[in-house]
This record gives structure tokens, sequence and C-alpha cells, in this order.
């Protein structure tokens, strides 16, 4: 990651104080970061109204505002308590979830957890290379596709009624395989 150097060109928005300190450095990268952390959170919280639309709205804006706070400040506590709003929200306000919505939410959690850690793990107004992007891209993707998997297979279960136990003991398996396929990729 690259963090910007006062003798460096920035690209983006720059306020200085009359001594030359930065108070404030408006870049694309912490546009588009700030963004990914509080736009998964809006569709999410839409996704609610959507599948259940007579909620009330108050503890969906109160959920908004928590991940513009926990954008904000990203290495705060405040990105917990916004996912655990989100999630405990989801939880009372919809009392028949289908896979499918509960699909879109679990992808809006995971988007907006991953852009909010990579705000909290580096310097403020560091921009990612391109490749950081990328690792990261893909990791989310991989982690979406298993996800998605689970989902079709509940949804699949939901309609059979009781599961059957070869599709328990594949969805367990692959449960249990994916934490050794994370060691065994990093090695």
């Amino acid at each position: 990651m690259n963090q910007p150097t006062k003798s460096s060109s920035v690209t983006g928005f720059v306020v200085e104080d009359r001594s030359g300190a930065r108070l404030l450095t408006i870049t694309v990268p912490g546009v588009v970061v700030r963004l990914l952390t509080v736009v998964p959170v809006a569709v999410a919280v839409l996704a609610v109204h959507r599948v259940a639309p007579g909620t009330p709205w108050w503890p969906s804006v109160l959920v908004v505002l928590l991940a513009v706070v926990a954008a904000e400040v990203p290495d705060s506590g405040a990105g917990l308590v916004t996912l655990g709003g989100l999630v405990g929200w989801w939880l009372v306000a919809v009392p028949e979830p289908s896979a499918g919505w509960t699909f879109v939410v679990a992808c809006c959690g995971l988007v907006f957890h991953l852009a909010l850690a990579h705000a909290a793990a580096g310097p403020r107004g560091c921009a990612p290379s391109a490749a950081v992007v990328g690792r990261l891209a893909a990791r989310c993707g991989g982690l979406l596709a298993v996800t998605g998997a689970v989902a079709v297979v509940a949804a699949a279960a939901e309609e059979w009624g009781e599961p059957p136990v070869v599709l328990v003991a594949l969805t367990l398996a692959l449960a249990g395989a994916l934490p050794w396929l994370v060691v065994w990729r990093v090695r």
C-alpha cells in the first residue's frame, strides 16, 4: 500500500492549514472504500424492507448511520456494532427468510466486512495497489461462491423437507474442508 507523502503528488483533494499540515485528504481509493462500507449495508436494509414491507424504518436508518460511523472510524468497534445490528435486524424483522434474500444480505455483510477490514488495516489515506485489490476480490469471490453453494443446498433442503443424510454429510464435509483449504493455500 502506498501512503502519499507531503512531497508526493496526490490524486485527490487536499485541505491544509496555514502551516502546511494536512487536515483532510479525499482520494479516489478512500471514497471507494467508504462507499463499499456504506452501500452494502444500505442494500441489505433495503432487502429487509423488500422481504418484510411492514417493518419500521427507524432501525434501518440507525444501522445505516452506524455504517457511516464505521466508514469514518474503521479501526473502532463501530463496524462490529453495525454488523451485529444488521444481522439482528434481519433476524427480528424477517419472519420467513428465503435462501435467496438471505444470500443477498450475507453478500452485503461480507463486502462491508471486507471493505472495513481493508480500511482499518493501513494508515489513513493509503491507496491499495491493483494486486492487493485483486487478491481481496479473489478471496471475496471464492467465499461468495462457497456461500452461494450453501444457499443452493439450503434452498434444495427446504424444498425436500427433511434433508437426506448424504446432503448433510456433504455440507459438513465442505464446512470441515474449508479451514484445511485455507491453510493449504497459504503454504
